[in-house]
């Protein structure tokens, strides 16, 4: 169960990303961006939303109506890689390459990390879902605000990818 859990969180990380990269262009119908970048994700335990949406996913459909979004999982953000032993040299860093320019995808890892040395973290989070009332096509969105988020250690290191039905 918590490993499922975890798929289900990566891939609502996966749509919420695809869905700020459509949104941040919207007006020609939402064309999404290219990932350029890594990204690290933590374990939190963040609150229900209570919404329920329509998910549009031309990768990994089908479509699903009345999706009701659950508990946050999973916090990420933009991450730098590089070679062991050589954090900060630019040389050593590791570049994104994503093949699929005008369909991002991104493909998480499970990590291995040293054990922590202190406990975990509060966050303040702001997200659109944990608004009061979901935005529409166009407008730029009302955000809501989560407070006394808990994030774990790193659990993936997710990057671009591009992903074909077999």
């Amino acid at each position: 169960m918590v490993k499922s859990r975890a798929v289900l969180g990566v891939l609502a990380v996966m749509g919420i990303l695809a869905l700020s990269a459509t949104v941040a262009q919207a007006g020609d119908g939402g064309r999404p961006s290219p990932l350029t970048s890594f990204f690290v994700c933590h374990s939190i335990s963040g609150g229900s939303p209570d919404k329920v949406v329509d998910v549009e996913s031309p990768v990994f459909g089908p479509n699903r109506l009345s999706v009701k979004i659950g508990n946050g999982t999973l916090a990420c953000a933009l991450a730098r890689l590089f070679t062991p032993g050589n954090l900060g040299v630019p040389s050593e860093e590791i570049t994104p390459n994503p093949t699929a320019v005008n369909d991002p995808q991104i493909k998480c890892y499970t990590v291995s990390v040293a054990k922590k040395t202190s406990g975990p973290a509060l966050y303040t989070a702001t997200d659109v879902l944990s608004a009061t009332v979901l935005s529409t096509v166009g407008s730029p969105g009302i955000l809501g605000i989560e407070t006394g988020i808990q994030a774990t250690e790193i659990r993936y290191i997710c990057g671009p990818a591009t992903f074909f039905r077999q």
